[in-house]
């Protein structure tokens, strides 16, 4: 009898443990294949979060969400002077990488 309870005590601990276990490993490749990085954060938020603080940047026209080499990266769009503006912007974050394209000025099409 006493054999019989700890045979089941002993087997809900190491259910309870591989529980414990699996749920705390949660940023693995399928999570970030959905779009989330290492922070928990998505690159949308990433982006949003910081779009602000780059744009007060001059040259900097705009931010997107592209593609480097196979993955989603964020773009830091720009008028000129790409080397002033790199020494601004990190090249990673957040684990996504930060990629800055010259793409000139943005300017509004006249309407007719």
């Amino acid at each position: 009898m006493c054999r019989r309870i700890a045979v089941v005590l002993l087997s809900i601990g190491a259910m309870t443990a591989a529980g414990i276990l699996t749920g705390c490993s949660r940023t693995g490749p399928s999570d970030l294949a959905k779009g989330e990085s290492m922070s928990g954060k998505t690159i949308e938020q990433v982006q949003e979060e910081n779009t602000d603080e780059w744009m007060a940047i001059p040259g900097v026209e705009g931010t997107a969400i592209g593609l480097y080499e196979g993955k989603r990266c964020i773009k830091i769009l720009t008028s000129s002077g790409t080397d002033q503006i790199r020494a601004q912007i990190p090249s990673e974050v957040e684990g996504y990488p930060v990629i800055i394209e010259q793409t000139g000025a943005f300017r509004a099409l006249d309407q007719q």
